[in-house]
């Protein structure tokens, strides 16, 4: 992800999470950290169709944010990202992949069961909405690579460069 990117993942933000949208204006800070950062895109026809960014601080890397647009489910674009950051965060040397998901979206607790995540805590009415947040982990030292995903898409994530 670049900054010409951030005006049409701000719009899919908004989108996908109406109550619990960034500003556009985190966006802007989170690219501006890429020495514990990393955003990626994924593009699909020319239009972006997915975005997932990652915070890295030794020995913890933490998705920050994953989302693929509903038309375009199904079809390894999770899969691609997630991969890609959790490939980041092995270069990174980091020993834990944390992140967040909403209880009630198994499609997403699903995808990251099957990378090896496991719930680890639950949090509370977390989102503004009211909805706990599942806390999961992925331990690196005890898993070699990412879990294959499904690859019938062949939509490749698209970083800042600055690898």
């Amino acid at each position: 992800m670049g900054s010409a990117d951030i005006p049409a993942v701000h719009a899919l933000e908004r989108r996908l999470f109406p109550v619990d949208a960034w500003p556009l204006q985190m966006f802007v800070d989170e690219l501006a950290q890429s020495e514990t950062r990393r955003y990626l895109v994924a593009e699909s026809g020319g239009a972006i169709v997915g975005y997932a960014g990652l915070m890295c601080i030794e020995p913890i890397a933490d998705v920050q944010t994953i989302a693929v647009v509903p038309e375009q489910e199904g079809r390894g674009i999770g899969s691609a990202l997630l991969t890609e950051l959790i490939r980041e965060s092995r270069r990174r040397h980091a020993a834990d992949v944390l992140l967040e998901v909403r209880a009630d979206n198994p499609r997403a607790q699903q995808l990251y069961r099957r990378f090896g995540f496991e719930q680890i805590h639950v949090r509370p009415r977390y989102y503004r909405d009211g909805v706990d947040a599942l806390i999961m982990r992925l331990e690196l030292h005890t898993t070699e690579q990412p879990a294959p995903g499904n690859t019938t898409d062949h939509t490749q994530p698209r970083g800042t460069g600055q690898e």
